[in-house]
């Protein structure tokens, strides 16, 4: 799978439009005390056809990724030879990567890096017939997701419960040095979009 960054200008519009409602179910799992972590799958036509955010805490299941929610709530909405983008405002883990795959997902596009797991460099497609590897796009909203995590930081400060949570946060944004990703979607404000 080869990684791009952003996207011919025809297609950047509609990627940070997604995007953006990726940024608010990431807002939710922050309101909901998830990491702030969100996912929506757009069909062919551009429809959400599923969204979901973190809700590992919550739940107290360990798979309750903001992707594999998601194509919990697509249901039969994925079918073969249905196109299928998916957009996650952090670097998809190799669970949601190889999830995506067996989905038939044909893009992945993400938000922040997750260079710890970097989920989508190592996982590879089968060598099964007619299976192909999503197109991999990152950099999109990563500034914003990068702001939703320091979110996080300040609203659980002296929180103990969650020192794994910010292990994980810290852990990601001091591998992903602000410098190093590309300049926020304009007038974005995540919070404030469905």
């Amino acid at each position: 799978m080869t990684l791009h960054h952003e996207t011919p200008a025809h297609d950047a519009s509609a990627h940070i439009e997604w995007m953006m409602q990726a940024l608010s179910e990431a807002t939710q799992a922050l309101d909901d005390g998830e990491a702030p972590i969100g996912c929506v799958l757009i069909d062919g036509d551009g429809v959400v056809i599923g969204r979901g955010h973190n809700t590992m805490r919550d739940s107290g299941i360990v798979t309750a990724h903001a992707e594999m929610n998601a194509f919990a709530a697509a249901g039969d909405r994925i079918a073969p030879g249905t196109t299928v983008t998916m957009l996650s405002t952090l670097e998809p883990c190799v669970m949601c990567t190889g999830a995506a795959m067996q989905a038939g997902v044909n893009t992945i596009i993400f938000g922040l890096r997750a260079p710890a797991d970097s989920g989508t460099g190592r996982v590879h497609p089968p060598q099964s017939p007619n299976t192909t590897a999503p197109e991999i796009i990152g950099d999109v909203g990563a500034d914003e997701s990068r702001a939703l995590f320091y979110r996080w930081l300040e609203k659980h400060a002296g929180d103990g419960s969650r020192d794994e949570q910010r292990q994980f946060i810290e852990q990601l944004l001091a591998l992903t040095q602000e410098g190093e990703l590309p300049k926020p979607i304009e007038g974005a404000e995540p919070h404030e979009h469905a």
